[in-house]
């Protein structure tokens, strides 16, 4: 019988532990702990992953503020934001996609590493490449193992098969599997017969976002399905594999569901890595 997992019960949990901590530094740093996100974008995707945000960071405690630029913007008034929560220690994202015009690259590099809730500064992609990856990691790969480790899924010695390539999801979350003992197999959109590769292995984990791009046929029977990666469809978003086609044959143990699962998920350890800049920043055991 497969099971369709969400992270609902997970990220609530998590929310009341978060509470608690965010109550504590509250107490010693004498304000409520901010944090930023900056929207350089018009993207209506944007938007709704901002408003999740705004949602869970408040449910914990946190005071999230939103800075929105318009398509008049330049890189200046975006590294004046960076800049001043460098200085004042405020935990920052820069929400992507940004405004094709600005220089996303070097706006994300100027981000110190000590207020990157997002994870994606070299210093904690090298971190996670030594095998420290228990305090910062980039959100989405984190919320991955979050799930993962919540439903009790054996990853050490298991043959764990990621599906993309990029430097945000992909890379890291197979570098964190292989942390935890899983044999890697990492493979793209373009990687010839993936069909052989998917029945090979024991946990799948799509970052790609391509529909139809995972065979249901070929899931090994007691597999772990995750999909990370969306499309749109009709102007529906969706996952890119068929969710509910692969949990009719019965032969997966597990099946991300399409909503409230690893979006939700990612949020809550994008939240969980705001409390460890904190924690960091101001010595906070």
């Amino acid at each position: 019988m497969t099971k369709i997992i969400d992270a609902i019960q997970m990220c609530d949990e998590k929310i009341f532990t978060y509470k608690k901590e965010i109550e504590e530094i509250k107490k010693i740093i004498g304000k409520t702990p901010r944090f930023i996100i900056i929207n350089a974008s018009n993207d209506e995707a944007n938007a709704r992953y901002i408003k999740g945000k705004i949602k869970e960071g408040e449910k914990a405690g946190l005071d999230v503020e939103v800075v929105k630029f318009e398509d008049d913007c330049n890189n200046e008034d975006v590294l004046n934001i960076i800049n001043k929560c460098n200085k004042e220690k405020i935990p920052v994202i820069l929400q992507l996609p940004t405004f094709k015009h600005l220089d996303t690259e070097s706006l994300m590099k100027a981000i110190n590493y000590n207020v990157d809730a997002d994870g994606f500064a070299r210093e904690w992609i090298g971190e996670i490449n030594l095998g420290n990856d228990k305090v910062l990691a980039p959100a989405t790969p984190k919320g991955v193992i979050s799930l993962l480790e919540y439903y009790n899924v054996d990853i050490q010695g298991k043959v764990a098969l990621v599906i993309g390539k990029s430097n945000h999801v992909g890379k890291p979350l197979c570098s964190m599997l292989m942390n935890r003992g899983a044999t890697l197999i990492n493979a793209n959109s373009k990687t010839s017969d993936l069909s052989s590769l998917v029945k090979m292995a024991d946990i799948v984990i799509s970052c790609v976002g391509k529909q139809n791009l995972i065979k249901s046929e070929d899931i090994k029977e007691g597999a772990v399905v995750i999909g990370v990666g969306f499309t749109y469809v009709n102007g529906k978003q969706i996952l890119d594999f068929d969710v509910d086609e692969i949990a009719s044959l019965g032969k997966a143990k597990f099946v991300s569901n399409r909503i409230n699962c690893t979006g939700k998920a990612t949020i809550n350890s994008l939240i969980d890595n705001v409390i460890e800049l904190y924690k960091m920043n101001f010595n906070i055991k």
